[in-house]
């Protein structure tokens, strides 16, 4: 749904309100114009205008039959300079009347017309049960609840909430959450956590009433109800006087009734002693001979209409106790899962907000954070995501260290071409109200001087003159607009072009890391941080960012390139434990094939490791030369000082991270800007 489709709803909806307060004022239409009020007459021309107002911005496939007429009929209301007469008003008013069934089906029919984007407000809309309300409803409550999330929109404008038990418990919990700041100013930053909030109170709200309807305890004291509406009221009334009445046994025997001592079943009223009472008073005993003859004594009743009058009230009072009860043992039970859901909604959101922080870089869709922030990863990964990310803070080190790995070009300075904003002034003639000038039309205000006479004659009514009032306090009489010219000076931006130095972008990076057994403990934390940082980094600059394990094998992650459970991989890499054995030149090997692809090609490496470990062989050697040949820088990060120096010799750059030295991470940046030096002399 577009733009202006979506728009072209939201209007249908606002057009419905002042269409059905007409239609529920006058049910059976407007016949005679003389028995209405002045007030009534008021009222009716300003639903009409709010119509027409709104129904400006709505699109219909074609134009409606009562499109023209409603035109006709507004610009009357609207330009009049003098009281209507009551046969221009019947004819007004007759034309709305007529046309209102017409209306509200036109507008119904083109709110279904379109289609929502969102799979899960639109299975909600067409899908769910009619007890969560009518399609119309449903379509109305999720534009109702956009629209109360956007901030631009003001409060007295807004799309009303349609009134049933769901829609109004889901907008009470939507309002509640927005009344939290921190979430309401997070939500107005990110669009798709206040619709990934709006489609879970939608799922939710299905919820509830799939529970309600499949637990209900009361489902055979309505069919027990029934039952006895079937019966006939001497039938109820024989049972009824007995002191061992079958009614009352039964019922007493229900679920709902039997088991209310259970405390979420609220304690049946119905006074079976009162109808007992009752009956008997209506009862008589009278001698007659049966056909043998022989006296005996028959049940009679004084009155028919008096039995069925009894009847009727007991079968009220089981009914109106079966409603109250059910009520109250439905608002505990979605008392009780509102504060489940709610508990559990808060808790995703904090989450999403965390997770944000730590993932941003690699799901740049905000909508799968939703996914993530709830379920197996809550528990599996966020506590180690977490944990490194704590490390990172503060820590200029790796920040000095990504921006040194992978550049194109190191010793050339190109220009180019860019277009710039410059600023130029404007002045214009701006149209300005409140001067009497041209008619430009009409608007609605409480400027006495350009009320229209139609209005300022609602005073002079004792009727209508609170009208006046309440339309003079919302500025809601309809005045002229006046206007006159006014030069205003506006400033504007115009693209100028101007030459300036070519910025280079940066490379990927290749990490090497060793996750053999001497690098378990701190060594293995700092080079699961260092990976974690480079590659949040990388991808926050577009760059892209490989990741080779190595010990006695290698394992490969592209880190940039996240097609299946990426996440789940990185948090994998960060969970593992280091061991075995050394091996880095099947590693070397994988990257210095790696940069014969085209999107390698420039890429520097870097090699973590404690480097307590062989020597290279001379055929990984040589194939490091080679590359470095092709501008591909080769660094190490050896963490400790117990490494193989002969193991180091062919890298362009080697850093020493000792681990015991707390100004280990200042000690870096101090290596790191040596060789930031040396690169910027030897391009000069």
């Amino acid at each position: 749904m577009g733009k202006r489709e979506k728009q072209s709803r939201k209007y249908c909806h606002k057009a419905l309100t002042p269409i059905r307060a007409i239609m529920e004022k006058y049910p059976d239409g407007i016949k005679d114009i003389h028995s209405i009020s002045e007030e009534a007459r008021a009222l009716i021309q300003i639903k009409v205008q709010q119509f027409r107002e709104c129904i400006k911005h709505v699109q219909f496939p074609n134009k409606p039959v009562w499109w023209e007429a409603m035109r006709i009929s507004r610009n009357k209301i609207a330009h009049q300079e003098e009281d209507l007469s009551d046969s221009v008003l019947t004819s007004i008013l007759s034309t709305v009347s007529s046309n209102l069934s017409k209306i509200e089906y036109d507008l119904l029919a083109n709110i279904k017309r379109y289609r929502q984007d969102s799979k899960k407000k639109r299975r909600f809309e067409n899908l769910t049960s009619s007890a969560l309300g009518s399609e119309s409803e449903k379509k109305q409550f999720v534009d109702a609840m956009d629209e109360y999330t956007n901030p631009n929109i003001p409060e007295d404008v807004r799309i009303e909430f349609p009134k049933n038990k769901y829609t109004e418990l889901g907008a009470s919990i939507l309002k509640e959450i927005s009344s939290q700041n921190n979430i309401l100013e997070y939500e107005r930053k990110h669009t798709g956590l206040s619709e990934n909030i709006q489609t879970d109170i939608l799922e939710w709200l299905e919820k509830v009433n799939k529970h309600l309807v499949k637990e209900d305890p009361f489902r055979e004291e309505a069919i027990f109800i029934e039952q006895q509406k079937l019966r006939d009221s001497e039938d109820i009334a024989s049972d009824l006087i007995k002191d061992s009445s079958k009614i009352e046994y039964h019922y007493k025997r229900l679920p709902s009734v039997s088991d209310s001592k259970r405390g979420d079943i609220e304690a049946s009223t119905v006074n079976f002693d009162f109808y007992h009472n009752q009956f008997i008073k209506e009862s008589k005993i009278v001698k007659a001979k049966n056909e043998k003859g022989d006296k005996v004594e028959l049940l009679k009743w004084k009155s028919d209409d008096k039995l069925e009058i009894l009847k009727r009230n007991i079968i009220l009072d089981l009914e109106q106790n079966l409603v109250d009860r059910k009520s109250k043992w439905e608002l505990a039970q979605i008392d009780s899962m509102r504060k489940e859901f709610l508990e559990k909604l808060y808790a995703k959101i904090n989450n999403f907000m965390k997770l944000e922080s730590l993932l941003m870089p690699f799901i740049k869709n905000l909508g799968r954070l939703w996914d993530l922030s709830e379920g197996t990863f809550e528990t599996s990964g966020f506590e180690i995501l977490d944990t490194f990310a704590k490390l990172l803070e503060n820590d200029e080190s790796l920040k000095e260290l990504a921006d040194l790995l992978g550049k194109q070009t190191r010793a050339q300075i190109s220009y180019e071409k860019e277009l710039r904003d410059k600023v130029v002034i404007k002045s214009s003639w701006q149209p300005k109200h409140a001067y009497k000038g041209e008619i430009n039309g009409l608007r609605f205000s409480n400027d006495i001087s350009s009320v229209l006479p139609s209005e300022l004659s609602l005073m002079n009514n004792p009727a209508a003159n609170k009208l006046f009032q309440l339309k003079f306090a919302q500025k809601q009489l309809l005045s002229y607009d006046y206007q006159r010219m006014e030069e205003e000076q506006e400033e504007s931006k115009e693209k100028e072009e101007t030459t300036v130095e070519k910025k280079e972008p940066k490379g990927p990076i290749i990490i090497c890391v060793d996750t053999s057994g001497s690098m378990h403990g701190t060594p293995e934390n700092i080079a699961k941080t260092i990976t974690f940082a480079l590659s949040k980094i990388a991808i926050e600059e577009e760059r892209k960012c490989f990741l080779i394990s190595f010990s006695t094998s290698i394992e490969t992650l592209d880190l940039t390139n996240f097609s299946a459970n990426p996440i789940g991989k990185l948090v994998q890499f960060l969970r593992m434990s280091f061991h075995g054995g050394t091996d880095a030149t099947p590693a070397l090997k994988h990257a210095v094939k790696m940069l014969s692809e085209n999107e390698w090609k420039n890429a520097d490496v870097l090699m973590i490791s404690d480097f307590v470990m062989q020597s290279l062989d001379n055929d990984i050697k040589s194939q490091i030369e080679s590359a470095q040949e092709d501008n591909t820088n080769f660094h190490s990060l050896i963490i400790g000082s117990s490494g193989n120096n002969a193991a180091i010799n062919c890298f362009n750059h080697n850093w020493v991270y000792d681990v015991n030295n707390p100004q280990a991470n200042r000690h870096l940046v101090e290596q790191i800007h040596e060789i930031k030096m040396h690169d910027s002399v030897a391009s000069v």
